[in-house]
Formats: structure tokens, C-alpha cells, sequence
């Protein structure tokens, strides 16, 4: 058992191996089988006439007891283990997926057949540049969202956004927190800004869930500037840097509705886009084995979730055993956290450049962060942003968050974001201070303006 969790622990097989931890746990366990021979063989002698018939005997009995406590062990997971929507449950551990589990989760979940919170497959549709995007002129199966003829969040089916004839119009791009998931349009972010800018304002919701920065920019050189916008606000989360090294979300992340984005590298200096065109949800569902997907190399959750360790007819207490006490962490330059700052850093950069150069004024707004790698990024691109971490605050916790995850803002919050950002966006659209003020109640707090050092 010691070998094979050496084997298992171990994160290289080179010669620097005995150096590692996984090493020293392989050479306690020769050590061990070394002494433990020596002392059968010389019970064995000691045995005289009857040695091989002892030997026989304790080889057998040792292996009934394995055996034995095996089918005691696999039993009693079995009983134990719980199966619903996103796998099988012992205990307080989640049991990792095979690939077949994790494959069939998502067919049924794109085939409408299993749920998976409020996404809906009727609304965000697969999209061979962007992985996935919102469909025009669709309505959720919950009726919560709606889209226009041009794919942009609205309240509404069958209207088009290019109708209106707008003074100034104002692009939302990003992620989650811009498109305002799991609250109605008219409790979104977007909402309350239109109502705090005015009348002579357009607010065009171009944020899609599960956005990373990587897509957020590819959206907007194909999509959103032909607006020609006068500002273009970039929302976005800490969660938002790990996408963008992430090929696969349903093999990253357990999205199982998510299952291919464009995936850039930096390469002699300059971004480079890898994976295009994306390859279909049927060609990723259809291969046999992980390994097989294109570019697989470069997905954060393939070396994370030791993959070549999860094999399809396994025993459940294998399984169980690998999921509670999975490896030591693999140094992995792809997707190290040096990687993910320097990557992101310079997408930001370049998403603020094509903005600027297209004639708009670009604003990053931090919507959540959790992630300490934000400072450092926007600090390494030289872009200060609004943090909305202090608009929120006075919110009271069970008013703040959609239950029962907690992973999005309620209209409430939405509302305090919107008069944070309204006045940075009335400024750059030049019009008067207290335009976004009209129309609001209370005093909307002061957001923080994080100025272009990491530490702050």
C-alpha cells in the first residue's frame, strides 16, 4: 500500500524523485518490504521440513485478509455514498468524476434533460469563437431572461436593441455580475444604470455567464464595437483570472453546460489565440478518453484533478480514497499563478487598448474579487478600476447574495453597484455630476478607486 501511494503522491519520475516526498514515502515502503522479507524468510527456514507449507499458508492467509477487508471497504462506501445531480457523495467528500460520468452529465444538461441552477440551454448557445454566448431572441425555460435580435440581455423577446436612436450609448461586457445572473432584468446592474443615466442613454448588456477576460475581449472586437459605444464598462470577478487558463470549463470547473472557450498563450511576447476554430460539443462529448481533446495540455483542471489516476471501472473505495487525498501539487508553468498574472495583465491591456483605439472610453469596475492575484494583473497592465467591494458593504449579508449558492448579487446590490459606477460613466459621457443621481434614492456610497500599485 505504501508503493502504491508513493507511486500515486509522486509528482515527477526523474531523478529528482527521491528527493520529494512522494520519494521518501517509496523508499520508507522498500525499506519496509526489504525487512519484511528478511523476516519471513527466516521464519520460513526456521520451519525446517514444513517450510514451504508455511509459507504457502501465510501467503494465503495474508491475501484472504486483504481481500477480505477490501470487499469490507468497497461495501461500506457504497452504502454510504449518496448520487445526485453532479455525482456520487461519501460522506462530506465528493467523489471526482470518470470521464464517461462527466460527459453524460453534460449531455444531459444540454439536452434540457438535468438542471443546472438557472443556466438554460435555450438561452446560452454553443459559439465556435467564444465557446458559448447568448442566443438572439431567446427566453429561458424559467422565463428570468430574455434576449434581443442581436443576442444583448433584454427585457424582453422580439425587440431590437438597434431600433433606439440613442444621445450616447453604454456597453456592459463581462461576466456573470454583468449580465446580473439569477435576478431579472429588472433587478440587473444594467437596470439601474439606464435609469440613473437617463433617458438620452442606451445600456447594451453584452455580459455573458461564466466569462472570462479572454472572451469578454473577444466579444467585444466582434460584437460590441460596431456600436461604436461612448463607454464600454468591463465587469468582471477574481474568479475571472483562472478562466482564461481554462480550455475545457466543464472539465476545469464542473460547468457541465460550459464546455469549450478560446484559450490564449503568450507567445515571443504577444498574445496568441490556440484554439480556433473551437471544436463542436459533439466532437468534445464524442471522444473516448480526455487525453484525446485538443489542447487538453493547456487546461487548468486537467494535471489539478490528476486525471491520468481516474480510471472508468475502478473500484468506489479507490475512487473515494483518490478523491480525499489527492495528490501533491504539480508545478505546472502553464498554469501557475505567475502565468495567470501575466496572462491577464496582458489581456486587460490589450481590451483597454482596442477600446481606447475604437474611440470609447473604457471603465474596469472589480465586481467581486476573491482572487489576490487582481491587484498584481491590473497593476502589471498600468489600469486602475473601481472595487465595489465598499458599495456593498452596508448591505446586510442575507440581502446581499442570490440564495442558495451566494454566488450572485440580488437587485438590491445591484442597485448599489449602479449608483457607484453611474457617476464615473456620467463623467466620461460628459454630462452633468448630478445626472446619476436623479431619479435614486439615498446616498449611494463611495466606491474605492484602487490606484496602480499591487498592494492596493
Amino acid at each position: 500500500m505504501l508503493i502504491l501511494a508513493g507511486f500515486y503522491k509522486a509528482p515527477v519520475f526523474d531523478w529528482a524523485l527521491p528527493f520529494t516526498k512522494a520519494g521518501a514515502l517509496l523508499i520508507a515502503a522498500g525499506i519496509g518490504m526489504i525487512a519484511s522479507g528478511s523476516l519471513l524468510a527466516r521464519q520460513t527456514r526456521a520451519s525446517g521440513p514444513w517450510a514451504g507449507r508455511a509459507f504457502a499458508l501465510g501467503l494465503t492467509t495474508n491475501l484472504i485478509s486483504g481481500l477480505l477487508a477490501f470487499l469490507l471497504l468497497e461495501t461500506t462506501v457504497r452504502i454510504i455514498g449518496k448520487r445526485n445531480a453532479e455525482g456520487i457523495v461519501v460522506g462530506s467528500v465528493a467523489v471526482r468524476p470518470t470521464w464517461t460520468e462527466l460527459t453524460g452529465r453534460s449531455r444531459a444538461v444540454l439536452a434540457a434533460v438535468a438542471p443546472w441552477g438557472t443556466w438554460s440551454a435555450s438561452y446560452f448557445v454553443y459559439d465556435r469563437d467564444l465557446g458559448w454566448t447568448v442566443g438572439p431572441n431567446r427566453q429561458s425555460l424559467d422565463g428570468l431572461y430574455f434576449s434581443s435580435a442581436e443576442g444583448i440581455r433584454s427585457a424582453r423577446p422580439n425587440v431590437r436593441m438597434a431600433d433606439e436612436n440613442p444621445r450616447f450609448r453604454v456597453a456592459l461586457i463581462g461576466d456573470s455580475h454583468a449580465f446580473s445572473f439569477e435576478v431579472r432584468f429588472e433587478d440587473s446592474w444594467g437596470y439601474h444604470l439606464q435609469r440613473l443615466l437617463g433617458h438620452d442613454v442606451q445600456v447594451l448588456n453584452f455580459g455573458v455567464d461564466g466569462y472570462g477576460i479572454d472572451q469578454a475581449y473577444l466579444r467585444y472586437q466582434r460584437e460590441v464595437r460596431r456600436w461604436k459605444p461612448k463607454v464600454v464598462v468591463i465587469g468582471f470577478s477574481g474568479h475571472d483570472l483562472w478562466r482564461a487558463m481554462a480550455v475545457y470549463p466543464f472539465v476545469s470547473f464542473g460547468w457541465p453546460g460550459y464546455l469549450v472557450k478560446p484559450r490564449f498563450a503568450i507567445e515571443k511576447e504577444a498574445l496568441k489565440l490556440l484554439n480556433t476554430p473551437l471544436p463542436t460539443p459533439d466532437e468534445i462529448l464524442g471522444v473516448s478518453r480526455i487525453q484525446q481533446l485538443p489542447f487538453i495540455e493547456y487546461d487548468l483542471g486537467y494535471e489539478t484533478t490528476d486525471w491520468h489516476w481516474r480510471w472508468e471501472h475502478s473500484p468506489l473505495i479507490f475512487r473515494f480514497l483518490t478523491s480525499a487525498f489527492p495528490r501533491w501539487a504539480i508545478a505546472d508553468p502553464q498554469a501557475s499563478q505567475e502565468a495567470a498574472t501575466v496572462l491577464n495583465s496582458r489581456l486587460f491591456r490589450q481590451l483597454v487598448k482596442s477600446i481606447e483605439e475604437s474611440g470609447s472610453v473604457p471603465l474596469v469596475v472589480l465586481m467581486s474579487s476573491g482572487n489576490a492575484l487582481v491587484p498584481e494583473a491590473l497593476a502589471r497592465a498600468n489600469i486602475p478600476y473601481l472595487d465595489m467591494a465598499e458599495c456593498v458593504s452596508g448591505i446586510p449579508a442575507e440581502h446581499l447574495r442570490v440564495p442558495p449558492h451566494g454566488n450572485h448579487y440580488t437587485g438590491l446590490a445591484n442597485q448599489a453597484i449602479a449608483r457607484c459606477t453611474a457617476p464615473a460613466v456620467a463623467l466620461a459621457l460628459g454630462k452633468p455630476k448630478d445626472t446619476a443621481r436623479r431619479g435614486s434614492a439615498g446616498n449611494p456610497r463611495k466606491p474605492q478607486f484602487s490606484a496602480l500599485s499591487p498592494r492596493s
